[in-house]
């Protein structure tokens, strides 16, 4: 008598089964790590804008004015101003108490700030900088975790890369 080498439906069942369950394992580890990432990353570029902000108000560097001709620039030179909202943060240049927008950013899908929105002004020299808060918290909704940047009161700016639960 010959017998049939090959595989029973049963077999098949179990295999499928399992494969099925290790897939649905990876993809949910793989959608928590690519949120955890993505909040990493906007809160990278967040504290890179306000580096930058820093840097600039340090060395006094001076934009032309807005709506002037090309070689007039600022005579009272108030420093440079990041103004956080939810969703979004800005880059300002500030000529005698008026900011004006450098560059705008948004934050990705999903991700705002919870703690810290308001305006982080860099004065000249950063002699006597105003900051509205000395934590800025960023959250991304689709994982529910948070991530705290810190800012001291002379500027410097740290990321806690340790998530936390929000």
């Amino acid at each position: 008598m010959k017998k049939f080498k090959g595989f029973t439906l049963i077999e098949l069942i179990v295999v499928i089964g399992i494969l099925s369950l290790f897939t649905g394992i990876f993809i949910a580890r793989y959608n928590e790590n690519t949120g955890q990432l993505r909040l990493r990353s906007e809160a990278k570029k967040l504290i890179d804008v306000l580096e930058l902000a820093k840097k600039k108000a340090l060395s006094a560097d001076l934009i032309p004015t807005p709506g002037t001709p090309k070689k007039t620039f600022c005579t009272d030179f108030s420093g440079y101003r990041v103004a956080i909202a939810s969703g979004s943060y800005s880059l300002l240049f500030g000529c005698s108490l008026v900011y004006s927008p450098v560059q705008n950013y948004n934050l990705t899908t999903n991700i705002t700030v919870t703690t810290g929105t308001g305006n982080y002004n860099f004065s000249p020299l950063m002699i006597n900088p105003s900051f509205i808060s000395n934590t800025i918290r960023l959250r991304n909704s689709s994982i529910s975790k948070c991530v705290d940047i810190s800012i001291s009161a002379i500027g410097i700016v740290e990321l806690n890369e340790t998530l936390i639960n929000c």
